[in-house]
């Protein structure tokens, strides 16, 4: 199945961002998503300082990405 940018979000839709309980798409916290090839690259911008959270983000996404 090729990845799409619709893939990704309804993917993305399933993860809740641990502070606000929204989702990272209704957020609208997830940007810049693009896809090349079977590589996908995104940003997760939060409107909190996050910092001591980015590994947790990042294992998290990675985790429903590659579900």
């Amino acid at each position: 199945m090729a990845i799409s940018e619709l893939l990704v979000q309804t993917a993305l839709k399933e993860i809740s961002d641990p502070n606000t309980g929204k989702d990272y798409v209704t957020a609208k916290s997830a940007r810049n998503i693009r896809i090349d090839g079977s590589d996908v690259t995104l940003d997760i911008v939060l409107g909190y300082p996050a910092k001591s959270q980015i590994e947790r983000i990042r294992k998290q996404v990675l985790a429903k990405l590659k579900g």
